[in-house]
């Protein structure tokens, strides 16, 4: 037992055992299940998914309303949160208040991450945006050209990319314009990429868009899939071969550019990308086998969703194990309820043979989900280097 009141607290609730002793790092919100966009590769509204059931369709309109996410705001600040992001299952800017829950976070003086297709932002909001200093916006586009972006958007055309690209450039321009004493003026804009058998070839361009925007990084994940749905979108040997070769290049060419550029472009977790894609179970969609089998999770103390219907899900593919619903209960005491305290020893322990992570993702046929997509990845990697180092200091290992 480890009772040091100067450790860490998040690494003295792991040390403790189930407890947290503070409120969660990060806290995804999805605000709202719309959607404007139809990318094939979406878990919620892609077509090949097929019609949608009644149900379906019922649960594609929750949204939670303004006065609510206040409420939970105030509480999350209150517990030491410090980062919301804006994501999930819909569309973070078709809810009809996103300006004013934008505002009301800055007021409350914490970070705000966002992802978003960003087809709904004009220049008006902006201005706002970089007004607000914003901190984080993942720009899912999946493309870096306009006929890419047409095919794997099916009820969007070329012109929404050009459109796409000028807001950017705007924002490269106000940031430049509002923020010439900074070496890193906010937004910081990354362009998130979704990588799958009809958009791999489009990795060059995908790099070309971002030093053309100037973004500040780029990254790319590999596709999480559906079986018998979307599992069609799935890389083959050849395919993987020339991701990782386009990828390569890129990083060099990325590594001479920014020795002459005052503003630098980085492939986000570049390194964590090409080990997945290229695990032995990357072919039928299993990526996880050379990262989450070697070390604990940690995501139970660092991290908490809260979907547009009010539930309260312990890590970003745990959607089929709800731990409350802040509709209910306040999240404070669905933080500390019994069912994330049992997420919490199940994920640290991670045995390979409870059942308990077959809820875990999409795939009922699936016995350990966690070994399909992580999408916490980062948040246990780095968590971990932590974990190591303090049981070293108190001589548990060498």
């Amino acid at each position: 037992m480890f009772n040091s009141q100067k450790e860490d607290p998040v690494l003295k609730g792991i040390l403790n055992g189930s407890q947290a002793f503070i409120g969660p790092e990060i806290v995804q919100f999805d605000i709202t299940n719309r959607c404007n966009n139809n990318c094939i590769c979406c878990w919620n509204n892609s077509p090949l998914l097929g019609e949608p059931t009644e149900a379906k369709r019922q649960e594609k309109e929750f949204e939670l309303p303004f006065n609510l996410i206040k409420k939970i705001i105030n509480g999350l600040k209150e517990m030491g949160t410090k980062t919301l992001f804006l994501a999930g299952g819909g569309e973070p800017f078709m809810h009809p208040e996103i300006m004013e829950i934008l505002r009301y976070i800055k007021e409350c003086k914490m970070r705000i991450f966002i992802n978003t297709n960003f087809t709904l932002i004009d220049k008006e909001m902006a201005k706002e945006i970089v007004n607000l200093k914003i901190d984080l916006i993942h720009v899912s586009l999946l493309a870096g050209g306009t006929k890419t972006y047409a095919l794997i958007h099916p009820n969007k055309t070329e012109e929404t990319f050009y459109k796409i690209k000028e807001v950017l450039e705007y924002i490269t321009y106000l940031k430049k314009e509002k923020n010439q004493h900074l070496y890193n003026p906010l937004p910081h804009i990354n362009l998130y990429n979704v990588i799958f058998n009809k958009n791999y070839k489009d990795i060059n361009n995908m790099v070309e868009l971002a030093l053309e925007v100037k973004a500040d990084t780029i990254e790319f994940t590999p596709v999480d899939i559906i079986p018998g749905k979307t599992d069609i979108l799935l890389f083959n040997k050849e395919q993987v071969d020339s991701v990782n070769a386009d990828v390569n290049i890129q990083l060099k060419r990325l590594k001479k550019y920014n020795e002459n550029e005052p503003v630098k472009t980085n492939i986000e977790q570049c390194d964590s990308f090409l080990k997945r894609i290229n695990t032995p179970g990357a072919l039928k969609g299993k990526y996880e086998s050379e990262t989450i089998t070697k070390q604990p999770c940690y995501v139970g103390w660092m991290f908490a969703r809260i979907k547009a219907n009010g539930e309260v899900n312990p890590c970003l593919k745990a959607n089929r194990i709800s731990i409350g619903n802040i509709y209910e209960k306040p999240f404070k005491e669905i933080w500390d309820g019994a069912e994330e305290q049992l997420f919490r020893k199940k994920s640290f322990n991670l045995d390979f043979h409870d059942s308990y992570f077959g809820r875990i993702g999409d795939d009922p046929n699936c016995s350990f989900g966690c070994l399909k997509s992580c999408d916490n990845i980062q948040i246990n990697i780095e968590m971990h280097k932590k974990y190591v180092d303090i049981l070293r200091d108190y001589g548990r290992i060498k």
